[in-house]
């Protein structure tokens, strides 16, 4: 019972950083702020403009915002790729055994000895003219 408990705190854990990874930017820019401004600020060399790294965090935000949707693009692309495999290995397979189920030769002699003598094995090619 105690690994179940320190899994689901671990997973918590993880949602957790999930979600507040946009308030991690900011408060990681209000508490470097000064050192962001100074050395960091594309701006820096023209204080007129009152940037005062404004358009550093932008970039972070926008980092953060295109990793999240290249990830969320990623999970649902492999989400599509697993139903459309498992869709189309069903209906291979339902295929398959309809077609030997519902094909029987015993209702069929003379295609069970066609079968036997291999004419249906050879390819069907079109009449040459």
């Amino acid at each position: 019972m105690n690994h179940k408990r320190h899994i689901s705190l671990f997973l918590l854990l993880l949602i957790s950083f999930k979600i507040l990874v946009v308030p991690f930017v900011y408060l990681d820019f209000e508490l470097r702020k000064e050192y962001i401004i100074q050395h960091l600020c594309e701006n820096r060399f023209t204080p007129q403009l009152h940037c005062d790294g404004k358009c550093y965090l932008a970039k972070q935000l926008h980092k953060v915002a295109e990793e999240q949707a290249r990830n969320e693009a990623q999970k649902q692309s492999d989400t599509a790729k697993k139903v459309i495999q498992e869709v189309f290995e069903e209906t291979t397979l339902d295929f398959a055994l309809a077609t030997i189920s519902y094909f029987d030769f015993d209702y069929f002699p003379l295609l069970s000895s066609s079968v036997q003598k291999g004419f249906l094995s050879k390819p069907v090619m079109p009449p040459i003219a």
